[in-house]
């Protein structure tokens, strides 16, 4: 399951607390990932008096057939009359890692996609690693794994 943290503010930078705003995730559609079975039940998430927000999401990588998150979010009246909403113009994919949601990708992760890093890749990454000696190591020419493309999973 990956975090992924949000602010919600105007583009003046000020709260959005009395609109009583929800940020809703919404499947694009239902999926299978190993012996999870996902439907397309949206997850609600409301901001906390400041904007800030979190939500624990499965992860998009692997889920059969390619699922996305649509984005929106719900303004409603004093009393819980519904006013209006915003909708997010791109999909929303969600790497094991998480994180937040401008840094989170608008394409799925391809079997392509390869981490080229001096360190080992991070906790919870999936793809292909470029091995690469540690830092303030000298590359061996003559080791076989230098320039290897492992795969993470």
């Amino acid at each position: 399951m990956a975090v992924v943290t949000f602010t919600l503010t105007d583009f003046g930078l000020a709260t959005l607390t009395g609109k009583s705003p929800r940020v809703i995730f919404t499947p694009s559609s239902a999926g299978v990932k190993g012996a999870r079975l996902f439907p397309t039940t949206p997850i609600v998430v409301i901001p906390d008096a400041s904007g800030n927000g979190s939500v624990t999401l499965e992860a998009t990588d692997g889920v059969v057939p390619t699922v996305w998150y649509n984005l929106s979010i719900e303004y409603l009246q004093p009393g819980g009359e519904f006013t209006h909403y915003d909708l997010l113009g791109f999909r929303v994919f969600v790497p094991e890692v998480g994180g937040p949601i401008g840094g989170l990708p608008s394409t799925p992760l391809s079997p392509l996609y390869v981490l080229v890093s001096l360190d080992p890749p991070p906790a919870g990454y999936r793809g292909w690693w470029l091995y690469s000696p540690a830092e303030g190591q000298e590359m061996p020419l003559d080791d076989p794994l230098i320039g290897e493309l492992r795969l993470v999973s």
